[in-house]
């Protein structure tokens, strides 16, 4: 204590200041006189001193009729002067605030401690205060008080059933919850026994023995359970099922109850019925439907079988005519084709190289007795009659290859003549003095069949002059001065022969392209036709295979091992 008043008193200053609490004594002015060390820690902040300030000052919520020499004695101290433990809020010097706890107790002056309290006032009356800091205890409080409420809440708003006991199976918390589905006040169940309340049956009725239940081993053992399908029994004697947990509740490492918590399946129980019944009338449907699409799918099946099998007996009558009017059809074309080609190998071609022999032994007039223009007119018109049987002749010989009545006769032959041959030919299509030739044919050897080869460069030169089978030429758009020049180049490209023919005048004649495709087919080749640009003819590629001939044939080397010396100028 500070302002100690002798050194008598010495030790008991000691003590005080020792005290964890701090202490004020007040006179009767309401002024602090004295305090511990303590107070001083709790009130004094440097160069504000304590003693001598006022207590209200200092706590400004203290009963002022707690001050000696007040009139009014306040009914809140004992017989002894003394009060209960009242908090309020304390100031420091610095006005900074904060929590304590206050009791008092009011004394007579320091010589007269001990003497009756309730004696007549002197003026040397003190009031003693001790004061203890509650600022870490109220927060502490606080917090407790917050986590309780969050629990209560928290259980509250469970849906689960929670019921705690102690180590004898007695109910210590039940929420709103575990009351509702049991059909108790949450008042019946505080204090009572669980097992006999709820868990006394099985689910058949009979007997369900404490020892037995998971409550019983989690108390004794400490083991956690979890049933599902568990009977609870209400209040009323109604069957609850439920899901159930229980689990331990430990102080440290000493068991002091059990906590379990429980789900209702009841509404679970009812949907899964409602789910059964339904499913039940689905399937009953599903299969009246099934059985009813199946009839009328076999009966659709059966009528769409029936209208197939009419509706096949009517396109098989129909197609067997159809079959029977083209064989007829063909017959009657075969017969057609037959009595033209027979007319052309044989009533037709008959009298033309008759004809061009008579005429051609009247345009040789060796005895000179013909004018000479009806010698050029009878030279014409044997032209024409060779033109004509040369273009039967080719033409029967295309129809028996392209009806396979004659096959292709394949021998190794040099391209150069093929081209000749066929150049030849062409002369007698067009006849002679129509058109000029520039020809390139190398040695080249393929295995082809010859005279059908010739044919068709013959009828692809004669396509291209614009000569028709009537001998005449075409006229050319716009008219003017046409070169008659027909190019034929032949090299090998790859494993075939390629020839080229090109002309003045665009293909694709009816009697020849037709011919040359066909005869090119037959030897496995392609026949293509190509636009001249800056031209107004068109050029034929025909490509056909080698086969097992040598194809280009190079020329021989002469003997020796130079040059012939040039012969010596005379």
């Amino acid at each position: 204590m500070s302002s100690r008043p002798s050194r008598g008193t010495a030790r008991l200053a000691a003590i005080l200041d020792a005290l964890p609490d701090g202490l004020l004594l007040v006179n009767c002015n309401g002024t602090v006189v004295n305090a511990n060390a303590i107070a001083l820690e709790m009130f004094e902040t440097p160069g504000a001193a304590l003693v001598g300030r006022g207590l209200l000052d200092l706590l400004p919520e203290f009963d002022s009729r707690l001050i000696p020499g007040s009139m009014r004695r306040p009914e809140t101290t004992d017989e002894h002067g003394r009060t209960k433990p009242a908090r309020m809020t304390a100031r420091r010097t610095d006005r900074h605030e904060y929590p304590v706890e206050v009791t008092s107790a009011s004394l007579d002056s320091g010589q007269a401690a001990y003497n009756d309290i309730h004696s007549s006032y002197t003026g040397d009356e003190l009031l003693m205060i001790v004061v203890r800091d509650l600022s870490g205890t109220v927060d502490t409080e606080a917090e407790l008080a917050r986590s309780q409420r969050q629990t209560e809440m928290i259980l509250r708003a469970a849906s689960e059933g929670v019921v705690g006991t102690d180590t004898d199976g007695r109910v210590v918390l039940v929420n709103p919850a575990a009351a509702q589905i049991l059909g108790f006040r949450a008042s019946d169940l505080g204090g009572q026994e669980l097992h006999p309340l709820i868990l006394h049956s099985r689910a058949e009725g009979e007997p369900f023995p404490y020892e037995e239940s998971p409550l019983a081993d989690t108390l004794k053992s400490g083991r956690k359970h979890r049933v599902r399908g568990q009977v609870l029994w209400s209040k009323s004697g109604a069957r609850v099922p439920v899901d159930l947990t229980t689990a331990p509740v430990r102080d440290g490492d000493q068991l002091v109850g059990a906590v379990m918590t429980f789900t209702d399946r009841r509404p679970y129980e009812e949907l899964s019925a409602q789910h059964r019944s339904v499913v039940a009338e689905l399937t009953a449907s599903h299969d009246a439907e099934v059985t009813a699409l199946k009839e009328a799918h076999t009966a659709e099946l059966e009528a769409l079988k029936e209208a197939h099998t009419a509706e096949l007996a009517d396109r098989s009558e129909r197609y067997a005519a159809e079959i029977e009017g083209q064989a007829e059809l063909l017959a009657s074309l075969g017969a057609q084709h037959a009595q033209l080609t027979a007319v052309l190998g044989g009533s037709l071609r008959g009298p033309l190289e008759e004809l061009r022999g008579e005429l051609s032994a009247l345009a040789s007039d060796p005895a000179g007795q013909l004018w000479p223009e009806a010698n050029q007119i009878l030279h014409h018109l044997a032209a024409g009659y060779a033109r004509m049987t040369t273009l039967v002749d080719n033409v029967l010989g295309f129809q028996r290859l392209d009806a396979g009545v004659e096959g292709l006769h394949k021998a190794p032959a040099l391209v150069e003549g093929i081209v000749k041959g066929g150049i030849d030919g062409a002369v007698e299509l067009i006849g002679p003095g129509r058109a000029q030739f520039a020809v390139h044919a190398p040695p080249i050897e393929a295995e082809v069949d010859a005279r059908q080869l010739a044919t068709a460069i013959a009828h692809l030169v004669a396509d291209v002059c614009g000569v028709d089978a009537t001998g005449k030429a075409r006229a050319v758009p716009g008219g003017g001065y046409v070169d008659t020049t027909v190019v034929v180049a032949a090299a090998q490209r790859g494993d075939a022969v390629r020839i080229e023919v090109r002309g003045p005048y665009a293909g694709g004649d009816p009697v020849h392209e037709p011919l040359v495709r066909g005869i090119v087919r037959a030897h496995g080749g392609v026949l293509q036709t190509h636009e001249m640009p800056g031209m107004s003819g068109s050029a034929y590629v025909l490509d056909v295979p080698i086969g097992a001939a040598s194809g280009t044939i190079a020329p021989p080397v002469a003997d020796g091992a130079g040059p012939a010396p040039e012969p010596a100028p005379s």
